[in-house]
């Protein structure tokens, strides 16, 4: 709204000025009013463009940074074999990176008035990093003030499992059908996987069959195509988003399975005979 105002003010100023040294010639001063605003706009919003790179910048540098430290810590408990509370340790080293990366984003708080979008690009990336913390709460305050339409399946799919979570079905398949109309091929193949989970979930089995008939068909997904095999010869325990991996993890709506370790029996040297 700033950059409008300003803009506007510059451009008067300009003609203003031109029409006394000059008067007598309104469509000159009506294009150098224009050429102050647009001028004046494009080069306050490049400013405010460089400022929010520079703020995005600081917080991927020190996620990348915490995350970093983090994998360290945890390859050093792995060699040492301390595992009691390791794992609750890394958690809450992680949430307290997290909720830091947060604060270099509350920097965006003076740009905002400047730029319109700023607030919402912000509010998105907070929304996603609370998200990855379990603050659903948080989450849901920022991702509803975030971008629209929503920049990406990830995102869009976090919006879908708070709904889930508030057991707003109705306005998981208004996200659903949006998303897919949206994001094409494969980039639709998390939104197809996690509908059709929360379908099964509700026990609609006929609908979650329906939808990954679709989704298999437009993104070509292995996962989906699986699971719309096992739901179509009623093998529903079968179904699994597993094969997305960190994908479908990453919403924390089920936990990856530990990996099983096979222990081989050691009877020590043979004996000799």
């Amino acid at each position: 709204m700033l950059t409008i105002l300003f803009s506007m003010l510059v451009g008067v100023v300009l003609a203003g000025g031109l029409q006394v040294a000059w008067p007598g010639h309104p469509v000159v001063v009506g294009l150098v009013w224009l050429l102050g605003f647009i001028g004046t706009s494009i080069a306050i919003n490049l400013v405010i463009r460089k400022r929010l790179e520079a703020i995005f910048k600081a917080v991927q540098a020190h996620i990348e940074q915490s995350q970093s430290q983090l994998r360290r810590r945890a390859m050093q408990q792995r060699l040492t074999g301390d595992n009691r509370g390791a794992l609750q340790k890394i958690e809450a080293e992680q949430d307290r990176s997290i909720r830091e990366a947060v604060a270099i984003l509350d920097g965006i708080a003076p740009i905002k008035k400047w730029n319109l979008l700023a607030e919402r690009q912000a509010n998105t990336l907070k929304g996603q990093l609370y998200y990855q913390i379990k603050d659903f709460e948080a989450a849901q305050r920022c991702l509803d003030r975030s971008l629209v339409p929503t920049p990406d399946p990830l995102t869009l799919a976090m919006k879908m499992a708070l709904l889930y979570r508030a057991e707003k079905f109705d306005d998981i398949d208004k996200a659903f059908r949006r998303g897919v109309k949206r994001f094409k091929d494969d980039k639709g193949t998390l939104i197809y996987a996690l509908y059709s989970w929360i379908l099964v979930k509700r026990d609609r089995v006929a609908d979650a069959i329906a939808v990954l008939d679709e989704g298999r068909t437009r993104t070509e997904d292995e996962t989906l195509r699986t699971n719309w095999q096992h739901l179509t010869n009623n093998r529903v325990r079968h179904f699994s988003n597993a094969g997305l991996g960190e994908t479908w993890y990453a919403l924390h709506l089920e936990e990856p399975r530990p990996v099983k370790i096979r222990q081989t029996r050691f009877s020590g040297p043979a004996r000799r005979r």
